[in-house]
């Protein structure tokens, strides 16, 4: 396996990536939240995944986005954002493809994409995910790399 720099040849497997590994999640979201709410607020959470994806900027150089290859297929990437003056680095957007999920490929990218930030000059480093069971395996990746310190955080919903 190597992780390397995405390239724009790698949208569609980053974004079929990125829709296959958070469908649990949203379905997650549908459920605890009913159709109604959740249409209204996700009914385009693929649509507004593929845009982000699609804005990726490879000039921007406190955005990094890295591809982990196994025998030249992309099996996950990594978002790696540094806030330069305040010398935070963030983990940002990252999924690693279902089928490949519990082989410690997201340990591995994660450990590199803290060497990233910190070779960019970070000092902290930050990841945020969810709280609910489809994010555990995402939270016990993040404590694998050292994450020890969270804030929960809680977001209210209801109809009006």
């Amino acid at each position: 396996m190597r992780i390397r720099a995405y390239e724009k040849r790698d949208y569609d497997r980053v974004l079929e990536i990125c829709v296959s590994a958070f469908a649990p999640i949203h379905r997650g979201f549908e459920e605890a939240l009913g159709s109604k709410i959740f249409d209204r607020r996700y009914h385009d959470w693929k649509e507004k995944y593929a845009e982000y994806l699609g804005g990726i900027s490879t000039s921007d150089p406190a955005v990094k986005v890295y591809v982990v290859e196994d025998a030249g297929t992309v099996v996950a990437f990594v978002f790696t954002i540094l806030d330069r003056e305040r010398k935070i680095g963030e983990i940002g957007l990252n999924a690693v493809d279902p089928d490949r999920q519990g082989k410690g490929i997201g340990k591995m990218m994660y450990a590199f994409a803290l060497e990233d930030l910190k070779a960019r000059g970070a000092e902290i480093a930050y990841v945020g995910t969810g709280g609910d069971s489809a994010h555990a395996p995402a939270r016990a990746a993040y404590e694998a790399v050292g994450f020890d310190r969270a804030i929960p955080a809680l977001h209210y919903f209801r109809t009006l």
